[in-house]
């Protein structure tokens, strides 16, 4: 079976490989050379060989004008789409999307090289190639196979066409919706950090982070469903938060411990964090966690301090990784 790693990664990716990239950026490379380039490029071959036969003995200008149009509708559609429009459970199924455009496109550039080369060639070998004209045989397991490449070809167009539309589905709505969640959660969870600092009273930070917490799980709840995440542990989770807003002149002790416990949960949902950016975010909350539950003789402005510092980090986690944060 033909392998194309090293050609991809010594020749083609060569200056990409030789740039100081992160395990996971590297990881991600490596994977689409193994699992979409290096396959697509020995099915481009494979078809290219097997169409070979009807290049040569057929009229070229018949092939030449079906896969004129091909080649500008895969090249078009490959290069317009995105996998930053897939969302992170359908990650698979976008790969097999792009497979599909890249297959299309890159045997569509094949097939037009091997016309051109056999034209250009063509009375160098033209005495040779009006003896096998002759043969019926050949000349139907030619048109045969150019037939089947064609297809395929278009097929694979298609195939694309069709899973790029099914993701779109899915995508219809979610941008906006998403995008109105952010901007208000990052305003909240700003807004707790803020009055946490500036000595507002602790019912104001109280509410604000109450919250905050509450359109944070409530969106969770409706708009993922990702795995792992039990709807009857977010209606908890949502009725502690709706509670913290609800009474915020609660006894301080008693908020402090369920911000806790939200905080470690939302660390818990935090299924993506996986760039080095994310990690560190997430390091600091859990040290800050850590300092609040350890520190028992703090004061409360001190306390409230490392909350404040804990809402800007998960302010900065939801706005730079999005949905995708959670899974």
């Amino acid at each position: 079976m033909l392998n194309f790693d090293s050609y991809f990664t010594k020749k083609i990716l060569k200056n990409f490989f030789s740039i100081e990239l992160s395990s996971i950026e590297r990881e991600v490379a490596l994977d689409s050379v193994r699992s979409k380039y290096s396959p697509v490029l020995r099915n481009s071959i494979i078809l290219t060989l097997l169409s070979l036969p009807a290049i040569v003995i057929l009229d070229s200008s018949i092939v030449v004008n079906v896969l004129i149009p091909i080649t500008m509708v895969a090249g078009t559609a490959w290069f317009s789409v995105s996998l930053s429009s897939v969302k992170k459970k359908f990650e698979a199924f976008g790969l097999e999307l792009t497979i599909d455009m890249l297959e299309s496109f890159m045997a569509s550039l094949f097939l037009l090289l091997a016309i051109a080369f056999a034209s250009l060639n063509a009375p160098l070998v033209e005495p040779y190639i009006a003896e096998l004209r002759e043969n019926t045989l050949l000349v139907l397991v030619s048109s045969m196979l150019g037939t089947i490449v064609v297809a395929r070809i278009i097929l694979k167009i298609f195939y694309g066409a069709v899973k790029y539309d099914i993701n779109d589905a899915m995508l219809a709505g979610q941008a906006e919706i998403a995008e109105r969640f952010f901007k208000k959660s990052l305003s909240f969870f700003h807004d707790s950090a803020q009055s946490l600092r500036s000595g507002k009273s602790v019912e104001v930070a109280n509410y604000h982070i109450g919250n905050s917490f509450y359109e944070l799980f409530s969106y969770i709840k409706t708009n993922l469903k990702s795995k792992g995440l039990r709807n009857g542990e977010l209606e908890a989770l949502i009725g502690k938060a709706a509670d913290i807003k609800s009474n915020p002149s609660s006894a301080q002790k008693k908020i402090d411990a369920t911000s806790i416990e939200l905080i470690k949960k939302f660390l818990g949902y935090c299924q993506n964090a996986s760039d080095l950016q994310a990690k560190k975010s997430m390091q600091n909350i859990e040290l800050e966690l850590k300092m609040i539950e350890n520190n028992k003789a703090e004061t409360q402005n001190m306390t409230d301090t490392r909350f404040a510092t804990i809402f800007t980090e998960i302010a900065d986690l939801v706005e730079k990784n999005g949905e995708s944060l959670f899974g």
